[in-house]
């Protein structure tokens, strides 16, 4: 089971598969972007569920071979998120204002008000909310309308955010965690310290060298996050919410997530969900 929950959503690290973008596809009413800070995931509206993924490690550089993949698409509008690599959007803006195609980059909102649901957004100023974690809210609300869920993402920065149902057609977004993700846990000590452990650890009960001190703690720090997140749901009355993992590191996290919470579903495309649902209100 551990292995099944690992690779559900493999795609989204793989390659995309070229026979998916041929020149007689029919046009998409809208193309999704994800724009992360080491990785762009995108779908199309007529199939969030199946995404795909352009590691960028921070590059500026748009492959020409994905932007002809975009532009076979033919799709009449883009629509997309943002929380970092301001220069990637920008060429990729570029190009998509050279082919006449319309784009809206989309920010986090007050309420979403969907078809058959609505999400509220009770950050203290919503408009500070990362974009990809309230489509990713949006995202998990429709997946599992009514029900209380804990999304979490773990990627260049780790979130653990919270939504609740209020009434029969209404859930809230009431807030969340942060902190830094595994590697930057990592690369920290090693940057700021004198740490070297010469490779990468594993998991112990009594870490005995550096490297395996090093990703127990670094697992267990994420591990924390959640158990905490769970504990203050208990306290509301939610003993049992869905839990659900993202973020290019999950897979990574995902034998120790499922030891500690059977429960857990690892779902990649979270964000594209959202942004899909949003896509369709416009």
């Amino acid at each position: 089971r551990q292995r099944q929950m690992c690779i559900r959503d493999r795609n989204i690290c793989g390659r995309s598969h070229s026979t998916a973008f041929n020149k007689s596809r029919k046009t998409v009413t809208a193309l999704l972007l994800d724009l992360g800070n080491t990785a762009l995931k995108w779908a199309t509206s007529n199939k969030p569920e199946e995404p795909h993924a352009y590691v960028h490690c921070g590059n500026d550089v748009v492959p020409d071979e994905l932007l002809h993949k975009w532009l076979n698409l033919k799709p009449e509008r883009v629509v997309g998120c943002m929380v970092s690599s301001e220069k990637f959007a920008f060429n990729i803006t570029r190009f998509f204002n050279a082919h006449g195609i319309k784009w809206d980059w989309l920010h986090s909102e007050r309420v979403f008000q969907g078809r058959d649901f609505s999400v509220v957004n009770k950050y203290d100023n919503y408009e500070q909310l990362g974009s990809d974690r309230w489509h990713a809210v949006i995202g998990a609300a429709s997946l599992y309308p009514n029900l209380p869920i804990l999304v979490v993402h773990i990627g260049t920065a780790t979130t653990a955010d919270v939504v609740i149902p209020e009434d029969d057609k209404t859930q809230a977004f009431i807030g969340g965690r942060i902190l830094p993700g595994p590697s930057m846990m990592t690369e920290a000590l090693l940057t700021k310290t004198r740490c070297r452990p010469g490779r990468i650890g594993v998991r112990s009960d009594f870490p005995t060298n550096t490297a395996d001190a090093i990703t127990t703690a670094v697992l267990e720090a994420h591990l924390g996050i959640v158990d905490r997140s769970l504990a203050s749901l208990r306290k509301m009355g939610f003993d049992d919410p869905c839990l659900l993992f993202a973020g290019g590191a999950a897979p990574l996290f995902a034998p120790y997530i499922m030891q500690e919470y059977p429960q857990a579903v690892i779902k990649h495309n979270l964000v594209l969900r959202g942004l899909a649902m949003r896509a369709t209100n416009r």
